[in-house]
């Protein structure tokens, strides 16, 4: 009793009775506190219980984050619509307007581009079938006569089918029933395997036995794809920059069919995941580059248009890659068709131009008007009525050019000014595809039938490149994004939480996740594009892809991570991530309908 009396006049006990419990806050007792006794979260699962309440913690410091940030995002939109050089560049001529913002010419280069995103979808995402999950077990002895259902009864322990058998076994059910226990029961690995071909007559899985032991082969296969993309966004976009978009997307091209051959006679593993390096190499440096180019021959009204509208070809790769696995059922069959594209478009020298503001930062003047009387009379424009205005225009940015550094580089887009913008850009790049990529690569690991996931995965994409252009048309580039994003954010998160039966309402929850992702990555290129001038575009977005790689290269380990700890941790690394991102796209810059920035100084100026 006295140290009762004692406790009460203790001034810390009256100061923590002031004290607001966290947990009263959201109510003490309640369903949430309910279902950590109907989700058995005690003995190796309660730590779970902490985990929440940081969760909730987090929650709150995000809040607060945004909070702080939205007086000071509102105040720069005010300053952003009064900065006399926004009036300026809305009010400056767009290059390309000039001979028609959008026509036949325009349209002639979106579907040559569109085709080239082809190639590189199936191949990106062509180990989801050479690598899928197939039963395998032990291989019989040659020239046995067992079935399958005998061999895995008589010699495969039970609890290890996939990667292990007896040691002594007999073909005789008889003799082997006389074994004593110890004998029966000792046992060696495997050294062999067969496999389960109802679906598929040959696999790379089958091919160099990338099981058990070799399993994370798979993983590095496609982590080694990834590193051939993020080296080829870096060392092609300088290159585009500095020698043409045209000439890297055909140099690109010929390196794509070129390993992609040779990755179908490949003779070893280690053989067939370089290719597949130079594979990435070709097909990304391509598609990028072919990205910037329609980004540079639009007017700026219908940018949001041909900026989503190229994805097109990447769903058609992504969709029409079951098919072709369903009829052929042989990777190396396989590899071969989806190589066709790369072959076809090794054209492209021939039907490509050059592009415009590459050619007038360039200061290539008559190559310039060339491409540009080309794009008139195409569009239906007589060049000589608007010669005078482009050679004014020309004029205006050479001489704006004429005071920058003739030798700019990724790195002015790192001095003050820039810095912010660019470091944001980098954070969501690398965030969106470790999003994208972990949900893209793991359909197989979700229950049902593994083509009907991934066709649905893909299907999911059409409705979300529509919705992404109506949001991005009608209300920018920034909002969507972040709305975008923190919705995926929330999709994974709550992956976890929601009972497995029934069991659609995590696929519709998975789905939605993928819809919002896709959504971002949509927005994401457009919006760099426009942030980006045009003298640093191609390596800006190349670096920018180098940080989605980082994620990317991470992205095909989460299955083996989730394996390794929990289920959960994944989907709270993916909605963390994701949901950090959204929140920091509100500190960028709207770009939608102004005249995109030729010179690092016009970038600035958007930037402030």
């Amino acid at each position: 009793m006295a140290t009762l009396d004692k406790e009460k006049c203790n001034p810390s006990h009256e100061a923590a009775q002031g004290k607001e419990d966290l947990m009263n806050l959201v109510k003490g007792e309640g369903p949430w506190q309910r279902r950590i006794l109907l989700w058995n979260l005690v003995c190796d699962r309660e730590w779970f219980i902490s985990l929440s309440k940081s969760i909730l913690s987090a929650g709150y410091m995000c809040s607060v984050t945004v909070l702080d940030i939205l007086p000071t995002r509102m105040a720069a939109l005010d300053k952003e619509k009064c900065n006399p050089f926004h009036e300026a560049v809305q009010g400056k001529e767009d290059l390309m307007n000039l001979v028609r913002g959008e026509g036949p010419w325009q349209r002639r280069i979106l579907l040559v581009c569109i085709g080239i995103f082809i190639p590189f979808a199936c191949h990106n995402l062509a180990m989801t079938f050479f690598a899928p999950n197939l039963d395998y077990w032990c291989a019989r002895p040659p020239n046995s006569s067992l079935t399958v259902a005998e061999w895995k009864e008589m010699a495969l322990p039970p609890n290890d089918k996939q990667c292990s058998r007896y040691k002594h076994w007999n073909i005789s059910k008889m003799a082997w029933n006389s074994f004593s226990v110890t004998m029966k029961n000792e046992t060696v690995s495997c050294d062999s395997w067969e496999y389960d071909d109802s679906v598929y007559k040959s696999t790379v899985l089958g091919e160099w036995n990338l099981v058990c032991d070799r399993e994370w082969f798979i993983s590095l296969s496609k982590s080694i794809f990834i590193a051939g993309y993020m080296c080829s966004v870096t060392v092609f976009g300088y290159l585009a920059d500095k020698f043409g978009r045209r000439t890297v997307i055909t140099i690109c091209n010929a390196i794509s069919v070129v390993s992609a051959i040779a990755c179908a006679f490949s003779t070893s593993f280690f053989m067939f995941a370089i290719a597949r390096f130079f594979v990435a190499v070709g097909s990304a440096g391509a598609f990028s580059t072919a990205f910037v180019l329609v980004m540079e021959v639009i007017g700026p009204d219908y940018r949001s248009l041909y900026g989503i509208g190229i994805n097109a070809g990447w769903v058609f790769g992504y969709l029409i890659l079951p098919g072709i696995v369903l009829l052929l059922k042989d990777w190396f069959h396989v590899q071969l068709v989806i190589t066709i594209p790369s072959i076809v478009f090794l054209s492209s020298w021939w039907v490509l131009p050059e592009s415009p503001r590459w050619l007038l930062t360039r200061g290539k003047t008559v190559a310039l008007m060339q491409v540009l009387s080309n794009s008139a009379k195409t569009n239906g424009i007589h060049f000589e009525d608007i010669k005078p205005i482009l050679q004014d225009t020309i004029s205006k940015t050479s001489k704006v050019k004429e005071k920058e550094d003739s030798n700019a580089n990724i790195l002015q887009l790192l001095r003050p000014g820039l810095l912010r913008n660019t470091l944001i850009v980098f954070y969501m790049w690398c965030v969106v595809a470790f999003v994208y990529y972990g949900i893209t690569y793991n359909t197989n690991e979700l229950a049902g039938d593994p083509f009907v996931n991934y066709v649905a995965y893909g299907l999911v994409e059409v409705p979300a490149y529509v919705v992404t252009y109506y949001l991005i048309k009608s209300k920018g580039r920034r909002n969507p994004l972040a709305i975008s994003l923190g919705a995926a954010g929330t999709a994974c998160l709550l992956m976890y939480p929601i009972p497995d039966d029934p069991w659609w309402l995590g696929s519709i929850l998975s789905l939605f996740g993928k819809f919002c992702i896709t959504c971002a990555f949509g927005i994401i290129y457009v919006f760099t594009a426009e942030i980006f001038p045009t003298v640093v575009r191609n390596a800006g977005l190349g670096s920018a892809s180098v940080s989605a790689r980082i994620g990317s290269i991470i992205a095909p380990f989460v299955r083996e991570l989730g394996k390794a700890t929990h289920p959960v941790v994944p989907q709270l690394f993916f909605g963390i991530l994701a949901a950090s991102a959204g929140f920091l796209v509100l500190l960028l810059p709207e770009t939608n309908n102004l005249v995109i920035p030729d010179t690092l100084q016009e970038a600035s100026e958007i930037a402030r």
